[in-house]
């Protein structure tokens, strides 16, 4: 493997001694991987023209091989060209990017705007010993600058630099700080970062559980159903010979073939999650650094994200179908931002028992630790009960109802087999009760709590000086018994499309409302740098 250092003199590494700055190439690996990522589209067609036909596939297969290799002949080209007009730079107060082939692009960020600085480590880049380094501005609307096919020791160094750059242009004392937040003199100096303490790290017990109890299964089921389609190309042949499909004349067999394939296929399913999952977040851990918090985590596309604490909005805890038996939930956060393009959600940690997480916020973001089994929540009026089992139920009802009148018109088929689906209505009605017992809100020591749940159980926590409206909503239905949905949210932008809570009493929600404006001592710390929201 061969190294670079991107061009950066040694005489450039200290930005007070670089005012004009020198433009700087990334690594040569940068038009291998964008040769390689351009022509990831014909990867899926090419590998099953192979499997099916081999390096033998007649002038149709060879057809196809000839366009791949010229395509592959272009996209080498073309990013060769995107690597030779791609360079930045760095000043002693600004980092540049220039990029464009017909269209040339030229963003500048200066160092007091910088909210973070992530490094990103892709499958394709650990082959080449390279990374990506993002410079976040918080202000969304890819108002961020993303330095490709970086060498790691470059990368390592320009983060310090940008880092200790912002806080010596936000005035703080150089002197008296020891990690990149603070920006010492020792960082800009040797490049160093110190990456804080360990505040938890996922143990491979709980990554297992992560990946057999997650949300992952129903796209791993589309997969798995995707390759049975493909089964008679990827199945040898004398396989196939074996299974005596003429023989399966009998109802009962057939039945229990399909039950064994739909078996089969969820069992690959659950695998796929769990691989999916452990690829991931593999490795997980959060370290805390003065006022931010670093996580790391994935085995083959490894990621390092930099959270600034004071731009968190909101904490959820989710608690799934799968989980919430278990007493497992996964925590979550939402960043402020500025526009609807912006904010930030992104996972604080994928998997920890419930009763763990107060002491996990306590640690990572105190403003947001709660203890969540000691809630005491307001709950909603008994006749809101019906309404939220009416509402899960009647949506199944006429659908079955629907499918069992054009199963009997067009389809020749008995009304009662459609109809007999109606047997699972009592446990839609079921989820119905749950999700009215579940839901509440609590006002504690200018905390808002407020739990729902869709299909997983979710908690948000967050500030009521953090709010950025409240609002109160009824239909006609709801305002003959006086209930209305409260709805507010807070200033993280697209990511933080609001919080809702149906069927509240009126007058209940209106003093809620209120209580939530007089909780409002200060306007939400949204950090200057990144943006405000408005609020109400």
């Amino acid at each position: 493997m061969i190294s670079s250092d991107d061009r950066i003199p040694p005489d450039q590494d200290r930005l007070a001694g670089d005012p004009d700055g020198e433009w700087h190439q990334s690594h040569w690996a940068f038009i291998a991987i964008g040769g390689l990522r351009n022509l990831r589209g014909l990867v899926i067609p090419l590998a099953f023209l192979f499997v099916s036909q081999g390096l033998r596939g007649g002038g149709e297969g060879l057809v196809w091989y000839g366009i791949a290799a010229v395509a592959a002949v272009f996209s080498a080209g073309g990013s060769l060209v995107a690597w030779w007009n791609y360079r930045y730079r760095i000043t002693d107060r600004d980092i540049t990017l220039r990029s464009g082939i017909v269209s040339k692009n030229e963003r500048v960020i200066p160092f007091e705007r910088i909210q973070a600085v992530n490094i990103n480590e892709a499958p394709l880049e650990r082959i080449f010993g390279v990374v990506q380094m993002q410079v976040d501005t918080g202000a969304g609307g890819g108002a961020e600058i993303e330095l490709r096919s970086l060498d790691a020791g470059t990368a390592t160094r320009l983060r310090a630099q940008l880092l200790a750059g912002r806080e010596r242009l936000r005035g703080q004392q150089a002197s008296t700080a020891t990690t990149p937040e603070t920006g010492s003199a020792t960082q800009e100096e040797t490049g160093v970062v110190d990456e804080g303490q360990v505040v938890r790290r996922l143990g491979t017990k709980d990554l297992l559980v992560a990946g057999a109890t997650s949300g992952r299964i129903g796209a791993a089921a589309a997969i798995a159903g995707a390759l049975a389609q493909f089964g008679e190309e990827l199945v040898p042949r004398r396989i196939w010979e074996r299974v005596p499909w003429d023989g399966l004349v009998d109802a009962a067999q057939r039945v229990q073939v399909i039950g064994a394939t739909i078996l089969v296929l969820g069992l690959v399913a659950w695998m796929i999650s769990i691989v999916a999952t452990v690829l991931t977040y593999g490795g997980f851990e959060v370290r805390q650094a003065g006022p931010q918090l670093h996580l790391q985590y994935g085995v083959l596309d490894k990621r390092r994200v930099t959270i600034p604490v004071r731009r968190i909005q909101a904490i959820r805890v989710s608690e799934t179908l799968m989980r919430q038996p278990f007493g497992y939930a996964d925590i979550s956060f939402e960043l402020a931002g500025q526009g609807a393009e912006s904010g930030d959600r992104g996972t604080l940690f994928p998997i920890l028992p419930k009763r763990e997480v107060h002491a996990l916020l306590a640690v990572a973001c105190p403003e947001f630790a709660i203890d969540l089994d000691a809630l005491s929540l307001q709950q909603l009026p008994l006749r809101a009960r019906r309404r939220y089992i009416v509402a899960a139920s009647i949506g199944w009802v006429v659908l079955v109802a629907a499918a069992a009148a054009v199963a009997w018109r067009f389809l020749d088929i008995p009304a009662w087999w459609s109809l007999s689906a109606m047997g699972l209505t009592p446990f839609f009605a079921w989820f119905g009760y749950l999700r009215y017992r579940d839901a509440g809100w609590l006002v504690a020591d200018r905390q808002f709590v407020m739990r729902w749940r869709g299909i997983a159980r979710e908690t948000a926590i967050t500030q009521a000086r953090r709010l950025q409206f409240r609002e109160l909503k009824a239909d006609p239905f709801q305002r003959r018994a006086n209930l209305v949905t409260f709805r507010t949210a807070v200033a993280s932008g697209g990511a933080g499309e609001g919080i809702s809570l149906a069927h509240l009493d009126r007058e209940v929600a209106e003093g809620l409302a209120q209580r939530l404006g007089r909780s409002r001592q200060a306007p939400p710390p949204v950090d200057a740098h990144a943006g405000t929201g408005r609020t109400v």
